[in-house]
């Protein structure tokens, strides 16, 4: 096998590799501030989920201007309870602010 051969296929492994790690970076970034910037465009959105057990999930929806808190489950959705607004937009608006110091740090 000739050097330069193998040189070239090291420097692709590596080209590919750098690639994929910068495609992960970019990622990150944009999907900490998916749920903030959708959330200001869209009638319902799911601010956030968290699984509680194995097919059961919790998840605090935004539907205008109202938060509720449901229950997905195998046997279906249910509302739990109503969320104050003002607890929901106050995190809202601490992820908003996380998001965007953590743009400005990166982008340094």
């Amino acid at each position: 096998m000739d050097i330069a051969f193998v040189f070239k296929i090291v420097w692709a492994f590596a080209l590919v590799a750098l690639l994929l790690f910068a495609l992960t970076y970019v990622v990150r970034l944009l999907s900490r501030g998916r749920l903030v910037l959708s959330a200001s465009r869209k009638l319902v959105t799911v601010v956030e989920s968290t699984p509680v057990a194995q097919n059961v999930t919790l998840h605090v929806v935004k539907v205008g201007e109202r938060f509720y808190l449901i229950g997905g489950g195998s046997a279906g959705l249910t509302k739990i309870d109503d969320v104050p607004g003002e607890t929901a937009q106050a995190w809202l608006d601490e992820q908003s602010g996380c998001w965007a110091a953590s743009v400005t740090r990166s982008s340094r």
